[in-house]
């Protein structure tokens, strides 16, 4: 399938879910916007949603990703930070962006005794790897 084809098919696709949320949904569900961004021009390839599992106090070493990342927490509470950005406490629901190559610097579950799950959808050409330890080689590959 060419290029051309996939980039229509997906602004199709990206028009119907306009005009969905526009009318508030498809039936009777209610639907909310829970992040809007304008993302850069990038020849995003592919998408993969990975879920990521924090025990109990358990933390993540500083990272960046290659290209844009839409995360919703959907279990438990998370601490993240972004750059040089102060941590912000996210909970259940909750959901944030980060750009193309910005430092992950913090991100650790909140609570001591309770776990936490992120579902994070990343962006890529489907060449690069998907995660970029700051102190180390590449932790995830596509």
């Amino acid at each position: 399938m060419s290029n051309s084809v996939r980039w229509t098919g997906a602004a199709l696709l990206l028009l119907a879910s306009g005009a969905a949320l526009a009318h508030g949904g498809a039936g009777e569900e209610d639907v909310r916007p829970l992040a809007e961004v304008h993302l850069p021009a990038t020849p995003a390839a592919q998408a993969t949603a990975l879920r990521v599992d924090f025990a109990p106090g358990a933390t993540s070493r500083p990272h960046s990703h290659p290209g844009p990342v839409f995360v919703v927490v959907v279990e438990g509470a998370v601490e993240s930070a972004l750059d040089g950005g102060v941590a912000q406490h996210f909970t259940a629901g909750d959901a944030w962006y980060e750009a193309p190559g910005q430092l992950h610097r913090i991100i650790r579950n909140a609570s001591q005794i309770a776990p936490a799950t992120l579902v994070a959808w990343l962006l890529s050409d489907g060449r690069a790897p998907l995660v970029q330890s700051s102190a180390a080689g590449p932790m995830v590959s596509p």
